[in-house]
């Protein structure tokens, strides 16, 4: 990809949610980065504390937009459970900056695609609903907080409700534009929320991890659970559900939004292909 512009030039907070968790990995991680981190530790009262896990999680990314819709530029919010790679702060742009509804998602779970942009560089306008590690400005944040009043008013918080599915398709129809990068800048290092499995219903009971890594990661994810023959196994289990999803036919989501030719298609199979060359999934020591 040509030289542009990187995270580390264009992301002026991250914010990293957090509730009781150890992110200390994750600041340590970050300060390498030279990106400046701060954790929001958000404190429930007794009510919010019968809420779904999944609604006390919107109430923490809630606040992190709050923060965000009132600071020029762009603002990089991630999960504790969150992995970053190494030199992540140095990885491109992947989003059209002069797009002021653009957002990207730096870690995407199991990513499909949306359309290719015209000229160069190419971005990839994706179909993602993880929110482990996102960026947005003030202009997402603002309609983010607007997704916010909708769930709660049309959903409630007391039941689960998987808020992150629906969360693109609001600010879509907003005028809004998700972008991913050609491989994912991070993992998610958790293990899935118990809801996902015995209420959502959620293939592979909500576990996600990506497909292919930018560069090695800064630390052993939780998952691993302090092994790398574990780790490695996981990777190896997620890059080939990544392959599969190319090759069945599920990398490319047709709506209504773009009318997609055959060469369309064919350049986003391409892309696909590329976004998934071997990479080794080291630790990156």
């Amino acid at each position: 990809m040509p030289s542009r512009s990187t995270i580390r030039d264009v992301v002026g907070q991250v914010i990293v949610l957090a509730y009781r968790e150890d992110v200390q990995p994750l600041m340590a991680a970050l300060e390498k980065e030279r990106l400046p981190a701060s954790v929001q530790r958000i404190e429930y009262s007794n009510e919010e504390l019968t809420y779904a896990r999944s609604s006390r999680l919107l109430l923490n990314h809630r606040l992190a937009w709050e923060k965000a819709a009132a600071l020029p530029g762009y603002t990089l919010i991630c999960e504790s459970d969150f992995v970053p790679c190494r030199g992540m702060g140095g990885f491109p742009v992947f989003w059209p900056v002069t797009n002021a509804r653009a957002w990207g998602y730096l870690y995407q779970g199991s990513p499909r695609l949306l359309a290719l942009s015209e000229g160069q560089p190419v971005h990839l306008r994706a179909h993602v609903s993880a929110t482990v590690a996102y960026v947005i400005n003030a202009t997402v944040a603002k309609i983010l907080l607007e997704y916010f009043n909708h769930v709660s008013a049309t959903y409630g918080l007391t039941h689960y409700f998987s808020f992150e599915a629906f969360l693109q398709w609001f600010v879509t129809g907003k005028g809004g534009a998700a972008y991913m990068p050609w491989r994912h800048y991070g993992e998610h290092g958790g293990l899935p929320n118990a809801e996902h499995a015995s209420i959502g219903k959620l293939r592979h009971g909500g576990e996600h991890h990506a497909d292919n890594l930018m560069a090695g990661l800064h630390f052993l994810p939780q998952y691993a659970r302090q092994s790398t023959v574990r780790f490695l196994l996981v990777r190896a289990k997620w890059r080939l559900l990544g392959i599969g999803r190319l090759l069945f036919g599920r990398w490319i989501v047709r709506t209504n939004v773009y009318d997609l030719s055959f060469g369309d298609r064919w350049r986003m199979f391409l892309a696909g292909a590329a976004r998934l060359a071997p990479r080794l999934p080291g630790l990156g020591r």
